[in-house]
């Protein structure tokens, strides 16, 4: 019985043994990988139209949109028909099938979503565009894309056609017009595809596309370059759509009777936090968008004034502005409840400076996204207690965080610093014929490498503390090095050329330039500003020029941008 006890005794002791070391693989294992608190989502199975307009009974009669410069407006009933009018017209008058690709160079206005969605409501793949794109720009994202109709304004025509001439494709140009101007010849006007005629609903009923299928190709600065397409599809806008309307981050109320958030809307629509965030995860709650085509600081504030809105989207340029402009006070937040920051990182102090002008509580959050995520991939839950303003959250539902050695990929602990990989059902599919960029981003299992520096402090959230990819965060768009050194180097007196970010006190960061000369060839700091800015949209223009003999370069001819930057310090 003596050995039969020690015999059961040795027994026990090696299970607990053995249980103690899987509970502590378990625990190792869950060390480096943060998933969200809150459950999984489960993808909505219908059409993506029909989740969009799910709840939207009682709110068919509300303003949907209206233009903040013209007051120019359509209600839901009026956006819906639209919406399918201009599917329909996709299809039967201008030749479209699904799966064709049409470009919207368009800036905010109440027509925007009738052709993105109408676009989505057809299975005509949608690319978005810049409207302050220049010809070098255009031709880059058609040349990738290759659009059989572009929807523009007239402002922006002669950039278009110009653009489609020389690219030598058979594009159609379909102007958001005036119905009492003359278009050009050849101009197909929107109001005639758009707001007169009716929806063949039997033919837009027979649209198939699976959740795989690519919906639509906004693009995304690289390293590298020219900006690269990503890759958003069906399943990825449902999946979006279903993490905003979980009850911890779904800012908007539902708009009934005469509840109706108003939601002034200045994020590009062309940006996918603009596209997502703002005009999905809204419109599906039946808010009222107040468009600006291009922000104004005294536009915003009498937007902010008059409107009285109710949830505020910004990025840290604009919470700035809030925090510091002598002229803003309570009026200004008097029904605002929440404001969600994102696109770059903000500091703790400038919410505050918010936060103290408002005679109320007022929810503040930072966000994380890319364009690759669709759409936020962390927030702060609505109620969280004690927030730390400089963090940008907790992962949402069904996402998950990891963070991983920049230069091995392998994984380190929770809390310690690494570039942050994220997981979930909103991950692009991918670059738009570019599987090498493709491969280079996503890991086997199916993590986005973000390129961003930081890490996750328990109990907290996420912080972002710096950046592996070069790209210069402007006004919270991004800036590719590699774009402005190559337009640089084609300059006749450029021999070299490096591009960094350097800290801006109202754009958060600004390009500056270091040329090296060719020899006995003279150019001043102007005449490079002006030529950069010839070619490139006005957020990427060059602020500061330095003439140097030498840039910092590895064996391989990489620009040591890090030096440049102890230098410029």
């Amino acid at each position: 019985m003596h050995n039969m006890a020690r015999k059961l005794l040795l027994r026990e002791i090696k299970n607990l043994k053995w249980q103690r070391k899987l509970s502590c693989s378990a625990v190792l294992r869950n060390d480096f990988v943060v998933k969200s608190t809150i459950p999984d989502i489960i993808v909505p199975q219908e059409r993506f139209m029909d989740r969009l307009w799910m709840d939207s009974a009682g709110f068919q009669n509300h303003v949907a949109l209206e233009s903040a410069e013209t007051k120019m407006n359509y209600t839901y009933a009026q956006l819906r028909k639209n919406i399918s009018v201009f599917a329909t017209s996709l299809l039967k008058k201008l030749g479209l099938k699904p799966g064709d690709v049409i470009a919207v160079m368009l800036p905010n206005c109440p027509q925007f979503p009738v052709v993105a969605f109408g676009s989505i409501q057809a299975g005509v793949v949608l690319t978005t565009v810049n409207p302050i794109y220049k010809e070098l720009e255009l031709t880059h994202q058609i040349s990738i894309t290759e659009p059989k109709v572009i929807v523009t304004i007239p402002e922006c025509y002669d950039t278009v056609a110009k653009t489609v001439k020389s690219s030598k494709m058979d594009i159609k140009i379909v102007l958001v017009d005036n119905p009492s101007a003359a278009v050009p010849n050849g101009a197909i006007r929107y109001s005639e595809i758009a707001e007169s005629g009716e929806a063949d609903y039997g033919l837009l009923d027979k649209v198939e596309r699976k959740h795989d299928d690519v919906a639509c190709i906004p693009f995304s600065s690289g390293t590298t370059g020219l900006p690269k397409g990503v890759e958003i599809t069906y399943g990825n806008l449902l999946a979006s759509m279903e993490t905003m309307h979980q009850k911890e981050n779904c800012f908007p109320v539902l708009t009934h009777g005469n509840v109706q958030d108003i939601v002034p809307s200045f994020l590009p629509f062309f940006h996918i936090y603009g596209l997502v965030v703002t005009l999905i995860g809204h419109l599906s709650k039946g808010c009222k968008m107040v468009t600006m085509a291009k922000f104004s600081a005294s536009l915003y504030l009498d937007t902010l004034k008059n409107e009285k809105p109710h949830l505020l989207y910004i990025v840290p340029p604009v919470a700035i502005l809030l925090g510091k402009h002598p002229d803003v006070n309570h009026e200004h937040f008097s029904n605002v409840r929440h404001v969600c920051c994102g696109a770059a990182p903000l500091a703790a102090s400038d919410v505050d400076s918010i936060l103290q002008k408002s005679k109320h509580h007022i929810e503040f959050n930072q966000g994380f996204g890319a364009t690759e995520t669709t759409s936020l991939g962390t927030s702060t839950f609505k109620g969280t207690k004690d927030v730390d303003y400089s963090a940008c959250g907790v992962p949402m539902a069904s996402v998950t965080l990891k963070f991983a050695d920049p230069l091995t990929g392998k994984a380190v602990p929770i809390g310690e610093e690494g570039e942050m990989y994220i997981k979930g059902p909103t991950i692009m599919k991918g670059y738009h014929k570019n599987p090498k960029a493709t491969e280079e981003s996503l890991t086997p299992d199916g993590y986005f490498k973000t390129g961003d520096l930081g890490y996750f402090k328990p109990g907290v959230g996420m912080f972002i503390t710096d950046r592996i990819k070069e790209l210069i965060k402007v006004k919270g768009m991004q800036v590719a090095p590699a774009e402005l050194e190559s337009i640089l180097r084609s300059h006749p007196a450029v021999q070299d050329a490096a591009v960094i970010g350097v800290p801006h006190e109202f754009y958060g960061e600004a390009p500056k330039a270091f040329i090296i000369r060719k020899n006995g060839l003279k150019a001043t700091e102007e005449e490079l500003q002006d030529y950069v800015a010839s070619k490139v949209a006005v957020y990427k223009k060059i602020e500061e020029v330095m003439f140097v003999d030498d840039i910092p370069k590895t064996a391989s001819g990489k620009i040591l941008r890090k030096e440049l930057k102890k230098m410029y310090a």
